[in-house]
């Protein structure tokens, strides 16, 4: 997809099979759906019927950043359903729709656009290390030489 700002790179997309966005009862447009890894984004076909066409009543392009999705599932048969902002999206005709909601997820995942997720992934604290008879010292956890009786870090005594 050209246009997309420096940075942005598309990890999915429909390519020639066109999908339909579900905007109420009676109002669909076809179209085409792109993932990057910042935004969900959805273009309308050229092709839609002349009432919509004359009326304006749909939308040429959707815009859906990572960070206000606040979930996705799969609805029955090729559905996803997006809830972002407090509105929901339902995308019908979807091919290898799991393999859409995973790639979505992912996408979420790695951005850190789910909160919280992908800064505890970088910034957690490595594991303590391992001392022979598991014995650490109570006030600062380094591991205890055996039989020293106090921390060789802090100099605390340790039982």
């Amino acid at each position: 997809m050209s246009g997309l700002p420096p940075g942005e790179q598309v990890l999915k997309e429909t390519g020639m099979f066109p999908i339909t966005w579900t905007k109420g009862t009676f109002s669909n447009v076809n179209g085409k759906l792109i993932l990057t890894n910042k935004r969900l984004i959805f273009t309308a076909g050229r092709f839609q019927s002349i009432i919509g066409a004359v009326t304006g009543s749909h939308k040429d392009r959707v815009e859906i950043l990572l960070n206000t999705i606040t979930s996705v599932d799969k609805g029955f048969m090729a559905v996803i359903n997006v809830m972002a902002s407090g509105q929901k999206y339902t995308f019908k005709g979807m091919r290898d729709a799991g393999g859409w909601l995973s790639q979505i997820n992912m996408a979420r995942m790695t951005t850190g656009a789910v909160q919280g997720f992908a800064s505890q992934a970088r910034n957690a604290p490595p594991p303590p290390p391992m001392a022979a008879g598991n014995k650490f010292c109570p006030s600062c956890g380094v591991a205890v030489v055996p039989g020293n009786s106090f921390c060789g870090q802090c100099g605390a005594r340790v039982a």
